[in-house]
């Protein structure tokens, strides 16, 4: 359950040869603050009712509903926020990771 649109977009042929260029990842709305509640509560009752954990009949439904979908749904509206701290960060470890360029000889 996602509260924010989702579409599945396949690539055409001509571009799996070029590098794709990303668009900037649009300004992410507020997050509601009954989103931020729910996920709070959830994971309240989650750790101290251990009715809610789950069990053999539900499985892990409850525990999913009550604190991962809720957290899932935060971190898809903050993505804004970040989605970019993560590239610069990948990015940079990608960087230094790489071995230097061998030097010509003359």
């Amino acid at each position: 359950m996602l509260l924010a649109p989702f579409a599945l977009i396949e690539p055409s042929p001509a571009s799996r040869r070029k590098p794709v260029r990303r668009a900037p990842v649009p300004a992410s709305p507020s997050v509601p603050r009954w989103l931020i509640a729910w996920a709070v509560l959830g994971t309240i009752g989650v750790i101290l009712v251990p009715a809610l954990r789950g069990g053999a009949f539900g499985g892990l439904t409850l525990p999913f509903w009550l604190a991962a979908a809720p957290c899932i749904n935060i971190a898809w509206l903050a993505r804004g926020r970040w989605l970019p701290l993560l590239r610069r960060t990948l990015h940079v470890q990608h960087d230094t990771a790489r071995a230097p360029a061998p030097r010509k000889r003359r």
